[in-house]
């Protein structure tokens, strides 16, 4: 299963995003048909407020995985037990 070895945290964060991706692809979808429809419509405040919530979804997915991958990294280089002799 997709979620089987991930933490709470995780899967929520997996589920806001797949919340908010779904709403930003409808509000795209909705901009793009008003475009179609009449191209003198002024959609520009709505596109900017699309990509401002694209830009800042992009970044806390990123900064997640920066995290997991520097919390990897701490764990990699943990000094192991060595014989003591």
């Amino acid at each position: 299963m997709m979620f089987r070895g991930r933490s709470v945290v995780e899967i929520m964060v997996l589920a806001l995003t797949f919340t908010v991706t779904g709403a930003v692809f409808l509000v795209g979808l909705v901009i793009a048909i008003a475009e179609i429809k009449d191209p003198t419509t002024d959609t520009s405040t709505a596109t900017s407020a699309l990509l401002n919530i694209i830009t800042g979804m992009l970044g806390a997915l990123l900064g997640l995985l920066a995290g997991k991958s520097e919390a990897l990294g701490a764990i990699a280089h943990r000094p192991e037990d060595d014989d003591e002799e």
